[in-house]
């Protein structure tokens, strides 16, 4: 499939993707355990982050639109983590009534970012910890710099955005919620659904910007 190249396309095809996903992912019933609460609140996380980021470019506002992807791939690698490699009790401290006791008790509990992706490395797909490592040596320094404030959020702020620069944003940002939606299905334990969500990267190729985590 031709890659297209024309931001409002790219908005409106990356739209469509997201539909699909969503209407593959929403009719399925959900238990009510800890895990399944937390992998399905990162899924929703994931979307709202996503969404975000397509309405920033889309009026006009994107240095806050680049922050929106840092915290999309932070929503990932959590919902990756959690599906492969964290307890639970520490899911449990996650997913606790909000108090300031428990959020005392989840902040002491979770793992720094570093250790979740080592975590995923020694007890995930290999194929999934190379996405997630490969997003972080490249983007990771750059989005901090929007996150506060830095050289690439003063420079492009002042000389503009590139629309290439956006599209790829926007691509980026599929990819991640494309691995949510897969790490969703996945923990689902439905073979049937994980291939059908998986098989949405070659509808929407165009769309995306790395190779299938699938």
């Amino acid at each position: 499939m031709t890659e297209i190249h024309d931001l409002d396309q790219v908005i409106a095809r990356s739209e469509e993707f997201v539909g699909d996903l969503i209407r593959l992912l929403e009719p399925l019933p959900i238990s009510d355990d800890d895990k399944s609460i937390a992998i399905l609140a990162m899924f929703n996380i994931t979307l709202e982050h996503a969404t975000s980021l397509r309405e920033l470019i889309r009026i006009g506002l994107p240095t806050s639109a680049m922050a929106m992807l840092r915290l999309q791939y932070e929503a990932v690698v959590r919902a990756i983590w959690i599906l492969y490699a964290a307890s639970d009790n520490t899911i449990a401290k996650l997913v606790a009534p909000l108090t300031p006791e428990s959020a005392q008790a989840a902040s002491n509990g979770l793992p720094a970012f570093s250790i979740m992706l080592k975590e995923i490395e020694k007890n995930g797909p290999s194929a999934v910890h190379r996405m997630l490592s490969e997003f972080k040596d490249y983007s990771w320094r750059p989005l901090n710099s929007f996150v506060h404030s830095g050289i690439h959020a003063v420079s492009m702020h002042t000389d503009g955005f590139p629309a290439t620069f956006l599209a790829q944003a926007i691509r980026q940002s599929n990819n991640l919620f494309h691995m949510s939606a897969i790490a969703l299905a996945s923990h689902l334990e439905n073979a049937a659904l994980t291939a059908s969500v998986v098989a949405m990267y070659s509808k929407y190729a165009d769309c995306l910007q790395l190779k299938s985590p699938g």
